[in-house]
C-alpha cells in the first residue's frame, strides 16, 4: 500500500525473473548473520539504486510544465514493509491540496491522458526499463555479496557474487 499522498491508480506491480537470482538468494542466506540488521543493506541499497535510475528517467520523460510535476517525483524506501523484505516507491507526490507547491495533484491525469495537448502520456510507465533495472539490482547485490563474503571468508558465496556480477 503506497503511503499517503501517493496515487493508488499509478501503482504498478511487476513480476520478473533475474538470471542468477536463485544463486544470489542462497548466498545471501549463507551470509545471513553477516548482512542482517544495521550491518546489512545489500538488498535495500540495490533497490534504492534501481529506484534512483527510474526516478531520473521519470523526471526526464515528464512533460515540461511549471516544474511542479518534475519536482514532485521522488523515490524512497518503505520503512516497515509488511509482506516483503524491502519496498522502494518511485513516483510523483500528490501534495496535500491543489495549491501545494511541493505536490502535483494532476500527475495521474498526465500519466494516463497526457494532459494538455496529449504530451507526456505514459511518462511513468516509460521510465521502467525492466532489463536495465533488474541488471542494476543484480550487479549491486552480486558486488555486495562478493564484498561481504570476502570479508568473512566464505569462498563459495564470494565466487557466486563474482560470477553473477559478470552476467
Amino acid at each position: 500500500m503506497p503511503p499517503a499522498g501517493w496515487p493508488e491508480a499509478m501503482s504498478v506491480q511487476t513480476k520478473f525473473f533475474v538470471a542468477g537470482m536463485a544463486e544470489l538468494e542462497k548466498a545471501l542466506q549463507d551470509l545471513g548473520s553477516e548482512i542482517a540488521g544495521s550491518k546489512g543493506g545489500l538488498v535495500k541499497n540495490a533497490l534504492l539504486d534501481a529506484g534512483r535510475d527510474v526516478k531520473d528517467r521519470m523526471k526526464a520523460n515528464a512533460p515540461k510544465d511549471t516544474g511542479r510535476l518534475r519536482r514532485s517525483i521522488k523515490h524512497f524506501r518503505e520503512k516497515n514493509p509488511r509482506r516483503l523484505s524491502e519496498i522502494v516507491y518511485v513516483g510523483p507526490m500528490l501534495g496535500s491540496s491543489r495549491d501545494d507547491p511541493n505536490g502535483a495533484w494532476y500527475a495521474a491525469i498526465v500519466e494516463f491522458q497526457g494532459g494538455a495537448g496529449g504530451k507526456g502520456a505514459g511518462y511513468a510507465r516509460r521510465a521502467i526499463h525492466p532489463e536495465e533495472d533488474y541488471g542494476t539490482i543484480r550487479k549491486n547485490l552480486a558486488t555486495g555479496v562478493e564484498r561481504v563474503a570476502k570479508k568473512v571468508g566464505n569462498e563459495n558465496a564470494r565466487a557466486v557474487g563474482a560470477r553473477i556480477k559478470k552476467l
